[in-house]
């Protein structure tokens, strides 16, 4: 189902023609995906940035009024064959980061398929449990939520034993909840942003490697690599 925001973006799409390239991103984060939308058109000159806050939205606008390029996890931008990554995002040097569990109790490596684990959607829900046992090397039952700000709450009313979530992210979810939240290393890495185009995107790419570290951090990466 298609939220109002969707409709919204997709008036703004069709309102007229532009010269300046379309970059799509979709990059869950606890920021909200306006505030990192004036963040990065801010160091986009010369392109219309669109930030998406929920998967659906993302893919039927690049359905509907296809962009020229899509920043995204690797694993979504890869379904898009129109697409090819110019530009991978890195973090501590690496394409991919720790996959962590959050908990408020402790969680036993070696029985995460018998749990309830909280992740966000970034791939269609049968995709995610493939997404998920390359993470924790099992495939625990999944509670999917749309926005990282949603996964919080299945901690504190007992919906989840556990979240699921990147290295980068865990800080700040930390720092959101009363709770003494525990951490447990997954054996795998969760996937980090690409950029990727349908042409030529050198313009782009040189705006994108001039973020600084504060964009960098909204888009869950420290640099970028080719």
């Amino acid at each position: 189902m298609k939220s109002p925001t969707f409709h919204w973006l997709l008036a703004l799409a069709l309102a007229g023609p532009s010269l300046a390239e379309k970059i799509y991103v979709f990059c869950p984060s606890m920021a909200k995906p306006n505030a990192v939308q004036a963040a990065l058109q801010a160091k986009c000159s010369g392109s219309e940035v669109t930030v998406f806050g929920r998967l659906a939205d993302f893919t039927a606008m690049i359905a509907a009024t296809p962009p020229d390029v899509i920043v995204a996890p690797k694993p979504l931008t890869e379904q898009f064959a129109a697409y090819k990554t110019f530009l991978k995002g890195t973090h501590k040097g690496g394409t991919g980061e720790e996959a962590v569990l959050v908990s408020t109790k402790p969680v036993d490596a070696s029985a995460l398929a018998g749990l309830n684990v909280g992740v966000v959607g970034i791939l269609e829900r049968g995709a995610m449990n493939g997404l998920v046992q390359s993470a924790l090397g099992a495939t625990p039952k999944l509670k999917v939520v749309t926005k990282v700000e949603d996964l919080l709450p299945l901690l504190t009313f007992g919906s989840a034993d556990a979240i699921l979530v990147g290295e980068s992210q865990v800080d700040e979810i930390k720092g959101r909840s009363q709770a003494a939240l525990q951490t447990t290393s997954g054996s795998g890495k969760m996937p980090l942003i690409v950029a990727a185009s349908k042409g030529d995107a050198a313009k782009v790419e040189s705006s994108l490697k001039a973020l600084g570290t504060a964009e960098k951090k909204m888009l869950g990466v420290d640099g970028w690599t080719k």
